[in-house]
């Protein structure tokens, strides 16, 4: 079960477009869209499945989502019933990222908001004592239209850029210090180890690559990425391992090799460091066979 894309119906005018959602079941299947994302959990609890990382999610949580990041809400099911336990509301905004970083990106006030954005590529949670403060914004925004409505946004976007203890919740994303608009060398980097990153890859073959020692490769990498090298791949190879899990046609071993990872041992390791479960329990969560008690 691969990620597939979806389309949001946008309006032709309105930034941001604002979803209810009152439902037994969120949009389960692992997808993703061009649009950004902000929803606010109004009832129900499960497991958010985002890029290469599960985390648990429950009423009153936000979570901010990149363009085209994989992504999906698992409610959490009835051991006994098979049912889920809580009717699923929410409040969701989406919006053109493009659109609303380009027409920032000359106002040095908003410099804040454009990094926001950007760090969103991974996925972001804001700590619940400040999304209990943000529920009011995203209610006021259910209610309001026109250039007031973008007005209040942008305030929502500036109130959540000035946490400092925000997280990012996935590190397969590539986040925007490494694509090649911002850093070409670092993005033709990064470009080698995805599609090396099945194979034996090494530290020389890299350097090599980017035409440097190791040594200085090394120093480079790290002070343009804040990831060693190693830590990059084993990222890259993490997210690999996930969109092949989602395919039921691979067992565990075909996910491990097929991955870049050399041995099963190593590969339980750093999948369950990455993302807190074995690669099998990863599985069953996803298919919505591991239910809680």
């Amino acid at each position: 079960m691969n990620a597939h894309q979806y389309n949001i119906p946008m309006a032709q005018f309105g930034t941001p477009i604002v979803e209810k959602w009152v439902m037994d079941s969120f949009y389960e299947p692992m997808h993703f869209h061009s649009e950004f994302q902000i929803t606010l959990i109004k009832k129900g609890r499960g497991s958010l499945f985002v890029g290469n990382k599960v985390v648990p999610y429950k009423e009153g949580d936000l979570f901010l989502f990149g363009k085209n990041l994989p992504h999906a809400l698992k409610p959490t099911m009835d051991a006994t019933e098979s049912s889920v336990l809580n009717t699923c509301k929410a409040t969701t905004l989406f919006f053109d990222q493009n659109k609303i970083e380009d027409s920032l990106r000359t106002i040095p006030e908003a410099s804040r908001i454009v990094k926001l954005l950007g760090y969103a590529a991974h996925g972001i949670k804001i700590p619940r004592s400040k999304a209990k403060y943000l529920n009011g914004h995203v209610k006021e925004l259910t209610d309001t239209s026109g250039l007031d409505k973008f007005l209040l946004f942008l305030k929502l976007l500036n109130d959540i850029s000035k946490n400092n203890n925000i997280r990012a919740l996935s590190s397969k994303a590539t986040p925007k210090s490494m694509s090649k608009k911002a850093n070409p060398k670092v993005g033709d980097i990064c470009d080698f180890i995805k599609q090396n990153h099945k194979e034996v890859i090494t530290l020389n073959m890299v350097s090599d690559f980017a035409n440097m020692s190791p040594t200085g490769f090394c120093r480079f990498f790290k002070a343009k990425t804040n990831k060693t090298f190693s830590q990059y791949l084993t990222e890259v190879r993490i997210g690999s391992a996930c969109e092949l899990l989602h395919n039921n046609d691979y067992n565990i071993f075909d996910c491990c090799y097929g991955s870049g990872f050399n041995n099963l041992s190593n590969f339980h390791k750093h999948f369950k460091k990455h993302t807190g479960m074995s690669p099998l329990e990863y599985r069953l969560k996803i298919n919505d066979k591991l239910m809680d008690c």
